[in-house]
This record gives structure tokens, C-alpha cells and sequence, in this order.
């Protein structure tokens, strides 16, 4: 437990020290995925200082002037409010854990009018229709490095929504006939999903056939083993799996989509179609139903719209076919307005 004189020592202590010990802390836990967010904001932050001639002490970091000086530097840079929100949360929590909640020189309204939210503006899951054109479409028109992206991302539709991070990281050992048993990488939960016919066929092309792979697919390299060149070869398998299925979408679809697509599609076309949260949430690996509501949450507004233009469309087409009757009553010598409203 750290006293306060250590907790006012570490305050007055320097910013990349601090935030170099969590990532030491993160790599021995092998949170790679964290280690990389704290790498990129403390880079961010020293060249923010830099630019401004700031110090760059834990005590100058923690105060609102500067930190708004900080967000408005992200965004004259070019970062999405997403971005920035990722910045601002890891340095709030490097805040916490040298001023934890509660202690004495805790400020509880530091961040409060900074961007800290997580919001999502544009649509990442493709409607019925364009999910259906990807899946009946022949590939063999498309170049050699599209066809297989296009490969990769309908498996991750076809395996109930499969992240990239997880695709990625299949054993050839995990298949086990028509399903596929393994550990999700960002909860260590197990997941088993039996395999659609559709999904054999581009299993069996696009294989890892190296002897020496022990990857299902030929993503990842199979030479590293330190956990941390590991990471680095998802990263750099990311972004090209990204910048492919980009030109794939904008040719095929005319859309803009990434690796988040197949699994926002999968829970969204779910949603659409009445699948209980509880069955999504399963389905994804979610570590609670909290987790599927607040990652089907953009797409609520979207189905409210929906369901009132139904009933836009149902009360017109009703009022229709009231004036049709009235209109036939009086032809007919029948009609009395008394009995028709």
C-alpha cells in the first residue's frame, strides 16, 4: 500500500516513468493489446509537450488547463474524438494509480469536461441484402489478395461473428471435424462453433499448408514465438487485412468496411431478426448481456426508425384502403358516412 509521501513523490515524478512501469507491468501479464494503447499515448503526449515547451511531470500532466490543451492538440492532428477518448482514458487511468478514487488528493472532476466517451457515428454491419451479395459472389473476378480478404471476412460472419484477433490465431489442432473449439483472445473464454457447409470450401482454400504453421490460416508468422513479435505480427497483418477489405467493399459494395464488419453484421442481422441479447451475447463470447447491449446500442435508434416508418406505412395504407371502401359503398348506393368512420 503506498503512504501518501510516495503517492506525492510519484506526482511530482515523470510522466514516461510512470506509464513505462504499467507497460513493463502489462507485458509480463501479456496484455499486449494494452501495452500497445499506453505505447501510443505516451508517444502522443511527448510530442504534444515538445510542441508547447510543457515539462512533462506527472504534477503539470494533472491539470485540467493542460489536458485540454492536450485534447485540442488531438483533434488539430487530425484524431477522430475516438482516438482522442483512448488518449484521455489511459492517462485518467495512470491518474488513478497515483491518485487512487477516494484518497486525499483525488480530483474526481479532472476529466469531467474532457472526451472520455466511446461513441460510434458511422454504420459497421452491413444490411441482409449486401452480406448476401458478398456471400454468393464469385470471388475469382477479384485480384489474388482480395479473394482471400474476401475469404477471411465471410468466415468471421460464417463463425458467428469471429474476430480477426481470433481468426487469426486458430491451431489447425482447434478443428475438430464440422466444429472448431478455442479460447477467445480477449477473455481466455471458450468458445465452440460448429462450422456451416459454407464455410468448408474456403476453409479447405485458404488453409495454412506450411508444415511448420501451426495456425489454422497462413495470417500470422509462425517463426515467432516471443509473445510480444507475436502481437506485432497481428498488427501488421491488421492493417493489411483492413486496407484490403476496404478496396473489396468500395468494389463490390460501394461502402465503406473493416474487421469490424463481419461481427457488427452478425449481431446486428441477429438483433434484427428477434434473437434474445442472451443468445447474441453467448454467441460472441461477450463477458456479460451488459457488454451485447452497449455493442448493439448504435443500432437501436436505427430500429426504432424502422418500426415508426412501419407504422407510418401501416396507418397510410389503412387510411387507403378506408377512402377504396367509401368510395365502392358509394358506387354501390350503400354508402352512409355514419357507418364508416
Amino acid at each position: 500500500m503506498k503512504t501518501e509521501n510516495n503517492m506525492e513523490k510519484e506526482k511530482r515524478g515523470d510522466l514516461a516513468e510512470a506509464v513505462t512501469s504499467v507497460i513493463d507491468e502489462l507485458k509480463q501479464e501479456q496484455k499486449l493489446a494494452a501495452v500497445h494503447t499506453y505505447t501510443s499515448t505516451l508517444n502522443s503526449y511527448i510530442l504534444f509537450c515538445r510542441e508547447y515547451g510543457y515539462t512533462i511531470t506527472l504534477a503539470d500532466t494533472f491539470i485540467t488547463g493542460r489536458l485540454k490543451d492536450y485534447q485540442s492538440w488531438l483533434r488539430r492532428n487530425g484524431l477522430s474524438w475516438n482516438s482522442v477518448s483512448t488518449y484521455l482514458r489511459t492517462l485518467r487511468a495512470i491518474y488513478n494509480r497515483i491518485c487512487p478514487p477516494g484518497s486525499p488528493r483525488y480530483n474526481p472532476k479532472l476529466f469531467e469536461d474532457l472526451h472520455t466517451k466511446v461513441e460510434s457515428h458511422t454504420k459497421r454491419a452491413l444490411t441482409g441484402k449486401q452480406m448476401k451479395k458478398l456471400l454468393t459472389t464469385d470471388s475469382c473476378s477479384l485480384p489474388p489478395d482480395l479473394q482471400r480478404a474476401m475469404a477471411y471476412f465471410l468466415l468471421m460472419f460464417l463463425f458467428r461473428g469471429m474476430p480477426f484477433i481470433d481468426l487469426a490465431h486458430l491451431n489447425k489442432k482447434d478443428m475438430k471435424g464440422n466444429v472448431i473449439i478455442y479460447c477467445r483472445h480477449k477473455t481466455g473464454k471458450q468458445m465452440t462453433v460448429r462450422i456451416p457447409g459454407q464455410a468448408m470450401e474456403l476453409i479447405e482454400k485458404y488453409r495454412d499448408r506450411r508444415k511448420d504453421s501451426p495456425y489454422l490460416f497462413p495470417i500470422l508468422n509462425p517463426e515467432e514465438e516471443e509473445a510480444w513479435e507475436l502481437h506485432q505480427s497481428y498488427l501488421k497483418a491488421l492493417r493489411l487485412f483492413n486496407k484490403e477489405v476496404a478496396k473489396m467493399g468500395k468494389l463490390l459494395l460501394g461502402v465503406r468496411i473493416s474487421s469490424y464488419t463481419p461481427r457488427h453484421t452478425w449481431a446486428t442481422l441477429s438483433y434484427y431478426l428477434g434473437v434474445p441479447v442472451g443468445l447474441i451475447c453467448e454467441a460472441l463470447g461477450h463477458s456479460s448481456i451488459r457488454v451485447t447491449e452497449n455493442y448493439l446500442k448504435p443500432f437501436e435508434k436505427e430500429k426504432v426508425d424502422k418500426a415508426n416508418d412501419d407504422l407510418i406505412t401501416f396507418v397510410m395504407e389503412s387510411e387507403s384502403r378506408k377512402r377504396l371502401s367509401r368510395k365502392s359503398l358509394k358506387y354501390s348506393g350503400l354508402y352512409n358516412p355514419l357507418l364508416t368512420k
